[in-house]
């Protein structure tokens, strides 16, 4: 069989942490998550046999294990990662790798293509097993741990599970729709084999990031009364519609916290890129999260072609009325192969070359209204409006009157002990079942 090492960026420059990322520069009182392990590849490893993975390697690390020789290199990575993967590419080959292959987000970009003997999209791994010719029968869920920091720094161990991969809906902003269109069901049987490692190590929450949960109702439902069963804590991705219509019911199995898109408060950019969505639905939906104590996460977007920035200044005072625990910020980025590059493009221009850019936090095209740099000065602007004041306080209050109401303070005193199964080395497989 070919020797085969799947691997992904470097990690010289830094862990991406997704908080940190999400928040006003240098702000120390935020949640933090730095990124160190590779769901994509951890679910690869363990339905492919014989393949070896490396998450986020420093560069000498990379090196040295190039230095044992492979068939097969491999990157599984994200757009504004690419300048860096293609010189990793470069050093696989140089190193005597007879393929590069490429997946992830990533991969979907056609200009870079051309670096990578296979791309892989989607989620892959029967194609990666046919590739090495095996196969993958149904697809087992790994353990996947990450340590969860509160503001201050406490310790916090979150089980990710996927139930679901791929999405439905065609947003024009997401490459989903591109990379796994057809959303399909995670056997019920391997999730209960990881809730059951989880609560077997003393980690009592579940972080559920499908790209949109509840796209296959009933698998969906299966999902959350076997969480109940366990006595897990929950959060969960979904639509706002979808949170609105099973609030109650989710609450009562677990439910701790929402992670939705917002998007715009605008009613026709949200029809324009797709987003089925009312803006009273959203306003509704924070509302509740917040009287019922629990997490709430949105994603919002500035830079559309007829906002102005006026007209983005009055939105941001909107979403920091909504008083969410976490708001993510972006700039408008156009995407390859979605909907929003070929209008960018054709109306007008995206200029922007450098994928390192394309990190959601640079304005990459013409735009109509905002001059170059306004935009990446307003997303300051609004990660200090919604992080300001009393967010704090009114966070940690709301945190800690959910564990008082859960009757979970010794879970959670306990945390630091249960965090160590988020270390990567830790973390095992699972035996072939």
């Amino acid at each position: 069989m070919k020797r085969v090492l799947l691997t992904t960026v470097h990690r010289d420059f830094g862990l991406y942490d997704y908080f940190r990322e999400n928040a006003p520069e240098g702000f120390a009182w935020r949640f933090s998550m730095p990124r160190r392990i590779s769901f994509g590849l951890r679910f690869l490893r363990q339905n492919v046999p014989g393949i070896e993975i490396l998450e986020y390697p420093t560069h000498a690390e990379y090196r040295q294990a190039l230095a044992r020789g492979w068939d097969v290199v491999g990157f599984s990575f994200y757009l504004e990662e690419s300048n860096e993967i293609a010189r990793m590419a470069e050093e696989a080959r140089a190193a005597g790798a007879a393929q590069i292959w490429a997946g992830n987000y990533g991969a979907l970009t056609p200009e870079i293509s051309g670096n990578f003997d296979q791309v892989f999209s989607g989620y892959s791994e029967d194609a990666v097993a046919q590739a090495l010719g095996t196969e993958v029968g149904a697809v087992q869920h790994p353990p996947l741990v990450s340590e969860f920091r509160l503001p201050g720094g406490w310790p916090l161990p979150v089980g990710v599970l996927f139930t679901t991969r791929g999405c439905s809906f065609t947003c024009t902003f997401c490459q989903t729709t591109a990379f796994a269109p057809r959303p399909k069901a995670i056997p019920l049987e391997a999730i209960e084999r990881a809730v059951q490692f989880y609560v077997s190590r003393g980690i009592r929450y579940a972080l559920i990031l499908d790209e949109n949960f509840g796209n296959i109702p009933a698998h969906a439902e299966a999902v959350i009364d076997l969480l109940a069963h366990y006595g897990m804590r929950w959060m969960v991705q979904s639509r706002v519609d979808l949170f609105l219509r099973h609030f109650d019911e989710w609450l009562a199995k677990g439910m701790e916290g929402a992670l939705f898109g917002i998007e715009s408060f605008h009613q026709d950019v949200l029809k324009q890129i797709h987003k089925g969505e009312k803006v009273e639905a959203v306003l509704e939906l924070a509302r509740r999260l917040n009287q019922a104590r629990r997490y709430a996460h949105g994603y919002y977007i500035i830079g559309f072609p007829s906002e102005t920035p006026e007209s983005i200044r009055e939105d941001f005072r909107t979403l920091a009325s909504l008083e969410l625990d976490v708001t993510q910020i972006t700039i408008v980025t156009p995407h390859p192969r979605t909907q929003m590059w070929n209008e960018l493009e054709t109306q007008y221009g995206i200029f922007e070359r450098d994928w390192s850019k394309y990190d959601t936090k640079h304005l990459v095209w013409n735009h109509p209204n905002c001059p170059p740099g306004s935009l990446e000065g307003l997303l300051k602007e609004g990660f200090a409006l919604c992080y300001g004041g009393p967010w704090l306080r009114r966070t940690m209050r709301k945190f800690l009157n959910s564990r008082f109401q859960q009757r979970d303070l010794t879970n959670l005193l306990a945390s630091p002990l249960h965090a160590r199964w988020a270390a990567p080395k830790r973390l095992p497989y699972f035996a072939a079942s």
